[in-house]
């Protein structure tokens, strides 16, 4: 079994992806990954929200993280297939509360948000929980991943680091490698 660390910074300079600038970051990225894979296997679902802007990439997300029928299933659902009028009730505190509070019910408190776009009102949901994995556009918070939206090439940054996340979930349930 290998260590997390050097298993990414392999697949980061060998996937055909290229996603070599992943690697500069890889300091933030291996932490976030580690902790977020460490909830989901011990029971955890993650909850998935995007700003407008990455719809489609939460689309994409939810369709393909589970399409490999070699692995057990990863407990994901979009926000908006839980709750169609989020966007309506996370205008304010309480509503956001009465959707935390909601979700706590459905997966009995063991659920974690995975945000992805800019700090906006569906970022203030993912980010009234004290943990998330966080792709956050233009903004930088601690426990985080930053991208600027400015980057042109970051809808294939998007693309790679969803592809290295699912890679790693892989390496992870076959015990390739370590997430202590």
């Amino acid at each position: 079994m290998q260590d997390i660390s050097q298993w990414t910074t392999h697949i980061l300079r060998t996937d055909e992806s290229r996603p070599t600038w992943l690697e500069e970051r890889k300091f933030e990225w291996i932490p976030l990954v580690t902790n977020t894979l460490q909830r989901v296997f011990s029971g955890d679902n993650l909850v998935l929200i995007t700003d407008r802007d990455r719809e489609w990439f939460g689309d994409y997300v939810v369709n393909m993280i589970n399409k490999s029928i070699n692995r057990p299933y990863i407990p994901i659902i979009n926000i908006h297939s839980l709750f169609p009028q989020v966007d309506k009730n996370c205008k304010n505190e309480l509503g956001i509360e009465l959707v935390a509070d909601f979700l706590g019910n459905v997966f009995n408190n063991k659920y974690l948000f995975w945000y992805i776009g800019r700090n906006d009102d569906r970022a203030k949901l993912a980010l009234s929980n004290d943990f998330g994995f966080l792709w956050l556009f233009d903004t930088d918070l601690q426990n985080s991943f930053t991208l600027q939206s400015t980057d042109t090439l970051v809808d294939i940054k998007l693309m790679q680091m969803f592809r290295i996340f699912n890679l790693t979930i892989e390496a992870a349930l076959f015990g390739q490698i370590s997430l202590d």
